[in-house]
């Protein structure tokens, strides 16, 4: 299947509201489909956050070491998911590691040429400023309602938003439950719990790692 560089811009949740002329000149600083070998880190601790990227085709596992060693699995990212659009707005470090878990293709914009096209067009950065100001309010709001939940619930949700970036009820599990556990922030037996119970329930039904909402 082709790359349409256009599409893959578009699609990045912080410019889909952006009209098409804007995309077409976002496409022109773009580098699309860098590939990164399994086991490959695409950045760690420390390194410039220079650039915002979207995961064309993959898996990244963006994770942290803690004192004894063990990798601690923030979240996962695959197709079409972008990673911290802050990098394009700001001078800072990355704080965590980024590594392909599957030979991946990359697109990014580099914070550097966004900025520039910033200084150039001030129709763009007013509607940037709106936007990015619209999306944080919306993920304050979001990590409040998160703090509310119980495990269950946020399972759920997850499920709910894999669901939506799918665009299917249902989906394939990319991650292990050992690791969708870690990204929940509870045990994996407390997982296959839960899993139990929204079968139960009637919530989910459940074929290996393929879940389908009801």
């Amino acid at each position: 299947m082709s790359h349409s560089e256009f599409v893959c811009v578009k699609a990045a949740p912080i410019f889909s509201h952006l009209p098409d002329d804007i995309i077409a000149q976002l496409v022109t600083i773009s580098t699309h489909q860098k590939k990164y070998s399994a086991g490959s880190y695409i950045y760690e601790p420390d390194d410039d956050l220079s650039a915002l990227f979207v995961v064309d085709s993959g898996q990244v596992d963006i994770f942290n070491v803690n004192d004894n060693g063990q990798e601690l699995l923030l979240y996962s990212l695959t197709n079409h998911q972008m990673d911290i659009e802050a990098s394009i707005f700001t001078d800072a470090k990355h704080h965590h590691f980024a590594r392909a878990k599957v030979d991946s293709a990359i697109c990014m914009i580099r914070r550097k040429d966004f900025q520039a096209l910033l200084h150039r067009n001030t129709s763009l950065a007013l509607k940037m400023l709106n936007t990015y100001g619209e999306r944080l309010t919306a993920l304050e709001q979001r990590q409040i309602s998160l703090s509310l939940q119980n495990a269950d619930e946020r399972l759920v949700q997850y499920f709910e938003d894999l669901s939506a970036i799918r665009m299917s009820k249902t989906f394939h599990l990319d991650v292990t439950k050992k690791e969708l556990a870690a990204s929940l922030h509870i045990t994996p037996e407390t997982l296959s719990r839960l899993f139990n119970k929204l079968t139960r329930d009637g919530k989910i039904k459940l074929n290996k790692r393929e879940v389908t909402l009801l």
